[in-house]
């Protein structure tokens, strides 16, 4: 299903957060035994609670989405997650947020951390602390025929659909004005949305020519309406991770990056990217703050 992909897309907002209410997440991974080495090392408040409470934008499938049932948000996350939550020995909660309110909910204490596809940048860990267990890359989606004649990294002259706050918003559409104008063609103009799937019916009403997002959830809309959807690249590539995002200097950083890579160690990662046809995002190792640039 998926292309080489390198590029994580979550931006960095100051949107005020919101009151965001408790959200259940299911988890399909093999049970993992309690490490009592990371679990003793979680901070005493979360040790007592017995819970990680995690931010999430459950609208971006395959990472995490609502299932049917209207309340259990499923995906590649809270999959990672739920392993992670058995080998520190505590429960996973999630607490449903709108994107660009992620960073602020973690800078105010109302989460422990934040699964939602999140670029680690450096500009970034000045704000928040990361663990890395991804990479990513970006396409746009078109209407199918792609009528516009759109490619990914030169989308001048058209409207492209973004979420508000992402990577694509903040930096990779901007970096095609002065491509389009050395051409001698306008530059593409974006629409900012709350999430994919409003993106995505804007694009379907003709209300924007495009939609640049992550691949994989772009690939999966593609997947799922091949009649009215199709990805056109090339991939946009970024030479950073994505990961897990904490309040900076939490203490929850260490064990869970330890628990990622024992997951990646014992091939249970492995078995979950498969599950979600998401193989070529893997990283070898999950990072502290692994951001290049």
């Amino acid at each position: 299903m998926l292309a080489t992909v390198t590029l994580a897309s979550c931006g960095l907002s100051s949107s005020p957060s919101q009151e965001d209410d408790d959200v259940a997440a299911e988890s399909a991974a093999p049970q993992q035994e309690v490490n009592e080495e990371l679990a003793a090392a979680l901070p005493a408040e979360i040790q007592e609670a017995g819970v990680i409470r995690i931010a999430t934008d459950p609208n971006y499938p395959p990472f995490e989405t609502v299932d049917d049932d209207g309340k259990t948000i499923v995906g590649l996350d809270p999959d990672i997650a739920h392993a992670v939550g058995d080998i520190l020995g505590v429960d996973i909660e999630y607490v449903e947020s709108s994107f660009d309110g992620i960073i602020p909910a973690l800078e105010a204490g109302k989460v422990d951390m934040a699964m939602s596809s999140i670029g680690d940048t450096k500009e970034r860990e000045k704000t928040v602390d990361f663990a890395t267990y991804y990479w990513n890359g970006t396409l746009v989606l078109v209407k199918k025929g792609n009528p516009e004649g759109i490619v990914a990294d030169q989308a001048c002259g058209v409207s492209i659909g973004v979420i508000r706050g992402s990577l694509q918003q903040n930096t990779f559409l901007p970096a095609q004005t002065p491509k389009c104008e050395e051409a001698g063609l306008e530059p593409p103009t974006s629409q900012a949305y709350q999430n994919g799937p409003q993106a995505q019916l804007a694009l379907k009403s003709g209300r924007i020519d495009g939609v640049m997002l992550d691949a994989p959830p772009l690939l999966d809309a593609e997947q799922k309406s091949p009649d009215e959807f199709e990805t056109v690249g090339p991939l946009v590539r970024n030479p950073n991770p994505g990961g897990v995002a904490f309040p900076k200097g939490s203490e929850l950083v260490e064990p869970v990056n330890g628990a990622i890579n024992l997951l990646i160690e014992d091939g249970t990662y492995a078995e979950i990217l498969e599950k979600w046809n998401l193989t070529d995002i893997a990283v070898e190792e999950s990072e502290i703050n692994g951001a290049i640039e």
